[in-house]
């Protein structure tokens, strides 16, 4: 006698059921994925908006009191946190309220961005709407400090206005501008009132020669420090048109604050259009030689560099030294950030 087998169920329809559902965790481990790079991504572009912030309101130095104007500290932070921008939803400019502006001590300014209901919105999330978290909130801060320092470092732009004659010195008026660089056809043999600074291997312009360093220390500065004391330094021949344009044109292109034909006092931007330039006696000198430093000043760029290799600015301070340890009462300082 045959005993009869067990018909075998069709089981080809489990297939797709278990694809189905493999295929959702798929989908959900990606938005998860999304939403976490999303908040780390999101946490950089913060603190990079609250980094640049808080260094443009430290740059914000009464030179009369010797600390931070609030004021002017407050648009200069604010400027800077809208030319970054952060998720929400999508990539949007970092709002800045007046009470993230602290300030510590009179040299110290505390910034504090923000992705929150209160500041506008917070982050919008994929994955973590299904689990109830429609949006996550977050902040980041930074501290900047101006300090007095003794050395004129990091930012002496490769040029060098000539000393006022015997009837006095530059004035701070603004309807007042001065030659800090002369133009094509106007060099005293051959100088246009460039100089060539000594070898420096700090900073982005470190190892570069010729146009190239002309370019990259009229945009950065200078990295290295001249000594209070110092009081020669080597001119540089030649107009250099082009890589000076280029450098001059890029900072101040990079100012917070470009508005044309604005006085110093009316100034909001983070520091770029002030050259601290050291001023020289006199550039009738032939060819590459020695000229003497007579003082540290600094001007502010009126106009955006035109494209002839000339630049002229309004005078604004001399560039004194002060105390290292930050009691001293200079006009020369020094941004950082501390946290």
């Amino acid at each position: 006698m045959q005993i009869p087998l067990p018909r075998l169920r069709d089981q080809r329809g489990a297939v797709i059921i278990f694809f189905a559902f493999f295929l959702i965790f798929l989908l959900g481990f990606l938005a998860l994925a999304v939403d976490v790079a999303k908040l780390m991504v999101t946490r950089t572009q913060l603190q990079n908006a609250a980094d640049g912030a808080a260094l443009a309101g430290a740059s914000a130095v009464n030179l009369e009191t010797g600390a931070i104007d609030p004021d002017t500290a407050i648009a200069r932070a604010q400027e800077t946190a809208l030319l970054n921008r952060a998720f929400r939803d999508g990539l949007e400019p970092v709002n800045l309220l007046l009470d993230d502006v602290e300030f510590p001590t009179p040299l110290q300014v505390k910034v504090t961005v923000r992705r929150t209901a209160g500041a506008g919105g917070s982050m919008v999330t994929h994955l973590a709407q299904v689990l109830g978290l429609p949006s996550l909130e977050m902040t980041a801060n930074a501290t900047a400090e101006a300090d007095t320092t003794a050395r004129p470092c990091d930012g002496l732009v490769p040029m060098g206005p000539v000393e006022p004659p015997e009837s006095g010195w530059f004035d701070p008026d603004c309807s007042k501008t001065y030659e800090l660089k002369m133009g094509a056809g106007q060099g005293q043999q051959g100088n246009y009132e460039l100089l060539d600074y000594p070898d420096c291997d700090e900073g982005p312009c470190a190892g570069l020669e010729g146009g190239a360093a002309i370019r990259c220390i009229a945009e950065h500065g200078y990295a290295c420090c001249l000594d209070e004391g110092q009081e020669f330094t080597l001119t540089e021949p030649g107009n250099k048109v082009g890589p000076f344009r280029q450098g001059m044109q890029a900072r101040f292109d990079s100012d917070t604050d470009r508005r044309e034909g604005i006085c110093f006092s009316e100034y909001l931007g983070n520091g770029n259009r002030i050259l601290p330039l050291p001023v020289i006696e006199t550039f009738d000198v032939n060819g590459k030689k020695y000229v003497r430093i007579v003082k540290f000043s600094a001007f502010f760029i009126k106009e955006r560099p035109p494209g002839n290799g000339t630049l002229s600015g309004q005078f604004v301070h001399d560039v004194i030294p002060g105390d290292s340890a930050g009691e001293g009462k200079g006009t020369l300082y020094v941004l950082r950030l501390i946290e």
